[in-house]
């Protein structure tokens, strides 16, 4: 039974009489601490459900659209019609098939595979991916290695994840900019034993309402083109990592976003799976033994 023990001392001028003990029965206070809980569950399920209906709802008025199209340019004989709503079907498709492998890889729960990588290694790779898609939308993606970064106990695929979509979204925001000259940054550097990647870009920025939204579900600044599960996914795995990340953007001037990762966190949790794996190595059955 849970129980909340106090007790007070006794004095009277000076003198001490005794002490006051008082004990709490809890088992009311935890249950509806555990009823709190469950509706707070609820709620997260009820608003991911009605996030994803919502834009389950969308793409299926973008597939119908299309469809309608390409039924109408094949009973006139329209080939541009039939085209274009070709073009829309397949966009759609898209987008549906991008949901899906978001939101599966947002709800799987899984302990990192980390392993040693060279912090600078993964991030020159992800802007070498990313420089021509970035020069074709006329923005300039820039790779900063931090010097003397040791490597690091990372998950790198899950890494790549992470940074690929802080990198897709730099881009994007650089494009929405006024004017030329969009410039996006990926950054590697180490302070007070804490593995540091930003990401920086000269973009729109965005304003405090949309600051306090962009790691919630289902919210996206894109529109169509996101499905509001990036950067949601994105925290996932830098917490999976024991890490944090956060924002600070000035609207019309960009924004960084910056993700921290303890060294001794990392090495930690490296140690643990490595225990889990013996740990599981030992329990497997020896096959042949009669």
């Amino acid at each position: 039974m849970p129980v909340r023990f106090r007790s007070v001392e006794l004095k009277s001028r000076g003198k001490r009489l005794g002490t006051a003990a008082f004990m709490q029965d809890l088992r009311e206070l935890k249950r509806l601490e555990a009823e709190k809980l469950d509706a707070e569950r609820l709620a997260a399920v009820g608003q991911t459900v009605a996030g994803l209906a919502h834009t389950i709802k969308n793409m299926l008025m973008g597939l119908e659209g299309g469809m309608y199209m390409v039924d109408i340019g094949l009973h006139d004989g329209d080939s541009e019609l039939i085209l274009n709503g070709w073009e829309i079907l397949q966009r759609n498709f898209g987008k549906t098939t991008t949901l899906v492998k978001d939101f599966l890889g947002f709800a799987k729960g899984r302990l990192p595979e980390l392993r040693l990588v060279d912090p600078n290694a993964l991030t020159r790779d992800i802007v070498e991916l990313y420089r021509e898609t970035a020069r074709k939308q006329g923005v300039e993606l820039v790779w900063e290695p931090g010097e003397d970064i040791q490597p690091a106990f990372l998950d790198p695929s899950g890494m790549e994840t992470c940074l690929t979509n802080l990198i897709s979204n730099g881009i994007d925001a650089a494009v929405m900019r006024e004017g030329s000259g969009g410039r996006v940054i990926l950054r590697t550097r180490e302070e007070n034993g804490q593995l540091i990647f930003e990401s920086i870009d000269n973009g729109c920025g965005m304003d405090w309402d949309v600051k306090q939204k962009v790691f919630t579900t289902f919210f996206t600044t894109k529109g169509g083109k996101g499905t509001g599960l990036g950067l949601l996914t994105t925290r996932k795995i830098v917490q999976e990592h024991g890490g944090s990340i956060d924002v600070d953007s000035i609207p019309g001037e960009g924004s960084i976003f910056r993700i921290r990762l303890s060294r001794a966190r990392l090495e930690a949790l490296a140690e643990q799976a490595s225990s889990v794996k013996k740990t599981k190595g030992e329990e497997q059955p020896n096959e042949g033994n009669g």
